[in-house]
């Protein structure tokens, strides 16, 4: 292999390596989808996206459905592996409850991370 075709071909993998490590180009949209397990004594989950920052430190909500405006009962921040937890004790009820998680932009890294809601938990008591 000539210099020249060694230099090509180590500018071309140093090219390839860079835009596969580089993050979310400007202005893309990511999904985001929250998981939650209703096991006492807290409900917990986990946030998932195809983009890290849409899953690390996001407020996540969870409500008990009731008549007029469902009723707020906890709120935690994922960690930065999406990881949330929020603890409940003894004023779990029967009930249906969700998880959701507000959309985040940032300007800064030109990324928008879109809103989610947790399939719904029915728990008997």
């Amino acid at each position: 292999m000539s210099p020249r075709t060694a230099l090509s071909t180590a500018a071309f993998v140093l090219a390839v390596a860079l835009l596969l490590a580089a993050p979310a180009t400007a202005g893309m949209t990511y999904k985001t989808t929250i998981s939650m397990s209703e096991k006492f004594p807290a409900f917990h989950g986990k946030l998932h996206s195809p983009y890290a920052y849409c899953t690390q430190n996001r407020k996540v909500k969870l409500y008990r459905e009731k008549m007029g405006p469902d009723k707020l009962l906890g709120t935690d921040v994922s960690e930065s592996d999406g990881i949330w937890e929020i603890p409940i004790g003894n004023r779990l009820i029967g009930g249906s409850y969700y998880s959701t998680v507000a959309a985040k932009h940032s300007a800064e890294v030109g990324v928008t991370c879109k809103f989610a809601k947790s399939r719904v938990a029915v728990v008997d008591y």
